[in-house]
Order: structure tokens, then C-alpha cells, then sequence
């Protein structure tokens, strides 16, 4: 499965910054996010190295990034969020959040931070065409 790598423009990412303002974790992700050019996914890795989750550089096959999108996609996928679709970002990040913590057993506030990646991609992507790709495989 590839998974299109998504770069964030400076724009795109002071855009998010003022559409999260009132949210600590997704602001210090953004720091990562710049300080990696916009690449959401070494931003994504880059945070779960730093926060000591394991199996970040285990995969050869699979970039952990892509790995971990796979897992949120067969959650945030189902039938019982299907109304986040409408509302996108602000409502992805505290399911995704909770999601992440469990999967990846890190504490809140590091999987607060891991979501915002996650969330962007999905928000970039579109959830239609993120879920698309969960129901084709």
C-alpha cells in the first residue's frame, strides 16, 4: 500500500496554527512539523523517537508513519464517526488522540502531539479518500 507523502507549505502551516491556536499539543507538533520542512511524515517519527515508542525504526518494509496511518484508518473509519467527516480537524484530534495513546501505549500528552500529524494527513487527504482507500483494501 503507498501512502502519498504530504509536505505542508509554510501557509498551510501558520493557517493551522491559527485554526488550533487554543490547542497546546497540536501547536507543539506544528513546531515539528516546520522544524521538518513540512514533512508530516518524519514530523510523525521524529515525535515518536523523541517520546521513546518503540518500533519506530524496526519496519524496513513500511515507514512507521504509514503504518500508523493504517492503524488509525481501520479505527477512525467505522461507521460511528462517520459525522467527523463533516466537522474534520478539531473533532478528529480527541478520538484519534485517545486511539493513539491505547495503540501505541504512550501517555496523552504524547499521543495529543502524535495525532496532529495523523489528523493533518487525514484533513489533506480528504476523509472520504482516506477511508476509500480502508474500504478498497
Amino acid at each position: 500500500m503507498v501512502i502519498d507523502s504530504i509536505k505542508l507549505t509554510d501557509e498551510k502551516i501558520a493557517q493551522y496554527r491559527t485554526e488550533l491556536a487554543d490547542n497546546p499539543d497540536f501547536l507543539s507538533a506544528l513546531d515539528v512539523i516546520e522544524e521538518w520542512r513540512g514533512d508530516l511524515a518524519d514530523a510523525a517519527e521524529s515525535i515518536a523517537t523523541q517520546n521513546g515508542i518503540e518500533g519506530v525504526e524496526d519496519n524496513a518494509d513500511f515507514r512507521w508513519f504509514v503504518i500508523c496511518l493504517q492503524k488509525c484508518r481501520a479505527y477512525i473509519c467505522q461507521p460511528k464517526y462517520e459525522n467527523l467527516r463533516e466537522k474534520y480537524l478539531p473533532a478528529l484530534i480527541p478520538p484519534l488522540t485517545e486511539f493513539i495513546a491505547g495503540a501505541f501505549m504512550c501517555p496523552p500528552g504524547v499521543a495529543g502531539i502524535l495525532s496532529a500529524p495523523i489528523a493533518i494527513y487525514i484533513q489533506e487527504e480528504g476523509m472520504d479518500k482516506f477511508c476509500q482507500i480502508y474500504t478498497d483494501s
